[in-house]
């Protein structure tokens, strides 16, 4: 599976998977249909007793089952053929197609097992190695308290630009929590998650830098790069907290070359990340030659809820690619449908990106 960091893995999981009961818009794998298939009934050999459940939990188990073969590299094309399995066992159930209303909650669906945090705090000294980088906290010199950022990571997983980043942090004062939702629970780098994973883990880390007396509670921010940027937009709903059980909202949260919602085709379901109902802070950094979450996803929503009062910001970096801060995986082609693109560092943007991040940051005093 491609380690690519977005459109083409999340749209498909998004997209795919709401369209229970309902055409599919990619051909699905039949022996990876089949396998997942499987898995659920051997949850769930009375048939009966799935039927049952609420559609949350039915969804959450597909999901999950889907997820964790993902993992296991047991199935070929587990987005859209999870999305197929599910049709295929919610028409044996009798159900009609997905509700408007479901169809929304899907971007809520989160399955894996909550984090567990370094409680050690670490200063700045000790940042020199990205393999020590997740999840643990990191600190500015002096006691604090320290106001604070969530960083959350792209598809590909913590690598070296988050380092970069999270030194950048930490020169202007804010005390540094990046998220590694990868390794601790053995997920292969680019096996796709979604977005949903990303902003619980965010919320789980908020919750653990509220427990430290050295972190300003009333400030504490968090920021993210493709994945994690569409969790930044899942963020700012007050609905995230709700469905996540949360203890606390994040004081704004700013999204690195994400989008405001995701499709994988003309002919494919949309699903929104970023809500109308959106009552935090949140500033859209995008780039306008992004094929994998294209800016235009963007508007008009921004324009209308800007209208509205909400405080909400953007700024598009154009000939910008997706990845503009990722040194490392400067020159990598992205194809989607018979579009490419190559992605091309850019170290003017990403310091201006950094820059209007940490402003937006110290707005909110």
């Amino acid at each position: 599976m491609s380690r690519t960091d977005g459109l083409r893995l999340l749209a498909s999981v998004l997209l795919a998977v709401p369209a229970l009961g309902a055409s599919m818009a990619l051909a699905a794998d039949e022996s990876s249909v089949k396998t997942i298939y499987d898995a659920v009934l051997g949850k769930y050999p009375d048939l009966a007793t799935y039927c049952k459940l609420a559609d949350a939990e039915r969804r959450q188990i597909v999901v999950g089952t889907t997820m964790q073969l993902a993992g296991e590299r047991k199935v070929s094309d587990p987005f859209v053929s999870g999305a197929e399995a599910g049709a295929r066992l919610r028409k044996e159930c009798g159900l009609g197609a997905i509700s408007a209303a479901d169809l929304a909650k899907l971007r809520w669906t989160a399955s894996a097992k909550p984090l567990v945090f370094d409680g050690e705090k670490r200063s700045v000294d000790d940042l020199t190695d990205i393999r020590a980088l997740g999840n643990a906290i990191y600190t500015p010199a002096g006691p604090g308290p320290f106001p604070a950022a969530v960083i959350s990571h792209t598809n590909g997983g913590i690598s070296q630009h988050l380092l970069v980043h999270a030194r950048e942090l930490l020169a202007a004062g804010f005390a540094v929590l990046v998220v590694d939702t990868y390794g601790p629970r053995g997920i292969k780098l680019g096996s796709g998650l979604f977005p949903a994973e990303s902003a619980k883990d965010a919320y789980d880390a908020l919750t653990h830098l509220q427990a430290q007396a050295y972190i300003n509670k009333n400030r504490i921010f968090q920021t993210g790069y493709s994945l994690g940027a569409f969790a930044a937009a899942l963020l700012a709903s007050p609905q995230s907290a709700e469905a996540f059980g949360a203890r606390g909202r994040f004081r704004a949260t700013v999204a690195n070359y994400g989008s405001c919602a995701i499709q994988e085709s003309a002919s494919t379901r949309k699903l929104d990340m970023l809500s109308a109902d959106s009552d935090r802070p949140i500033l859209m950094l995008m780039a306008e030659l992004d094929i994998e979450v294209p800016p235009k996803h963007c508007f008009p929503l921004l324009e209308e809820m800007k209208a509205a009062g909400k405080d909400v910001n953007w700024h598009l970096y154009p000939k910008t690619t997706h990845g503009w801060d990722k040194a490392e995986n400067s020159g990598y082609v992205y194809r989607l449908n018979n579009e490419t693109m190559t992605y091309r560092f850019d170290a003017e943007v990403a310091k201006d990106a950094t820059a209007r991040m940490i402003a937006f940051f110290n707005k909110y005093q």
